[in-house]
């Protein structure tokens, strides 16, 4: 069952399915593609902690929503 990442629980890893809107770009340039194991480290009050392989992002809530994920 796809959910989206902002629905994500911590600290649990997922795939990405697909990504939407208008941060498209951005994301698949940061690695947010179709296939990649995603780990959320962190939720908070409209943030999401993310990490893609070494790195780690802090996704609004408004962006993580158009990342589609199930979990591993």
């Amino acid at each position: 069952m796809a959910l989206s990442l902002a629905e994500a629980d911590a600290p649990h890893e997922y795939v990405v399915e697909s990504v939407d809107g208008s941060a498209i770009r951005e994301l698949l340039a940061l690695g947010f593609v179709p296939g990649t194991r995603v780990r959320v480290v962190r939720r908070s009050r409209g943030h999401v902690l993310v990490a893609v392989g070494d790195a780690r992002y802090s996704l609004g809530d408004e962006v993580a929503r158009s990342v589609r994920v199930r979990r591993c």
